[in-house]
């Protein structure tokens, strides 16, 4: 991976050194006998505590560069958030153990490949905007459609137990529900736009817009529901029930009388 800053050397060599010479340092927890914070020696087999820990370090050498307010910015933004994910018993480091060591029992999400034409109903839920109005798209996107996003970067960061727990769910065939597809692209579209936002866009897009929407995505309430990592899609969920009626507001401007 490439240094957070070219211009501005950074204090620790490589993430592997932030961890070792300073994080765990500052984060000091009971990992060891207790179900309330979990932790791998082995961090770097994990994928989503690569991701999350070199994007934590590469906030911290931006911050420390502000003398004032920047250490504190950084824990309070930044590192707090992400420890809170990587020390949660059910996060990536579910079954892994301080005293026992890493043990790889999470594997990246189930998936399903869509057909090509799986997308094209979302032509009338997302109209073009005007061309006023278009932030620009980054050219040199690393994945070509929200597909290859799911399936080479998501699905592989967040692992997941998802098939034998109702605490989380998740539906191999996750482009067959509408909520998961939109929230799923903006995710992608996101991606592409906070990395090239050194030092700390990954970091956020993580904390402000992945986990989020994940959350949602996960929860045996959500859209997900019924569906099973096990067993596969079930269409049982429709649309939320509708009583307008035809023509009710036939101008945008009538709705300003219903207006509390």
């Amino acid at each position: 991976m490439t240094q957070p800053e070219e211009s501005t050397p950074t204090h620790f060599r490589n993430v592997a050194a932030f961890v070792d010479e300073y994080l765990r340092y500052i984060y000091q927890r009971q990992v060891t006998d207790t179900t309330d914070a979990v932790w791998c020696p082995e961090w770097w087999k994990h994928t989503e505590a690569v991701v999350r820990l070199d994007s934590l370090w590469r906030a911290w050498e931006h911050y420390r560069l502000r003398e004032t307010t920047g250490l504190s910015i950084w824990f309070t933004d930044h590192a707090d958030p992400h420890m809170t994910k990587l020390l949660d018993p059910s996060g990536p480091f579910k079954y892994c153990n301080a005293r026992h060591g890493h043990r790889q029992l999470l594997a990246p999400l189930p998936l399903t490949s869509p057909p090509r034409e799986v997308f094209d109903w979302m032509a009338p839920l997302t109209p073009p905007l005007p061309e006023s109005s278009k932030e620009k798209e980054p050219v040199d996107r690393v994945y070509a459609s929200v597909v290859e996003f799911v399936e080479n970067y998501l699905s592989v960061t967040y692992q997941r137990q998802v098939t034998d727990t109702t605490e989380t769910v998740w539906c191999p065939e996750w482009w067959r529900h509408p909520e998961a597809i939109i929230r799923l692209d903006s995710l992608w579209r996101a991606w592409e736009f906070f990395r090239q936002k050194a030092p700390v866009g990954l970091s956020e897009w993580f904390l402000t817009l992945a986990d989020p929407q994940m959350k949602q995505l996960l929860d045996p309430r959500g859209p997900f529901r019924y569906c099973s990592a096990r067993h596969g899609h079930k269409e049982l969920l429709t649309p939320l029930p509708s009583a307008v009626s035809p023509g009710m507001f036939t101008d945008p401007d009538d709705a300003r009388d219903y207006r509390v």
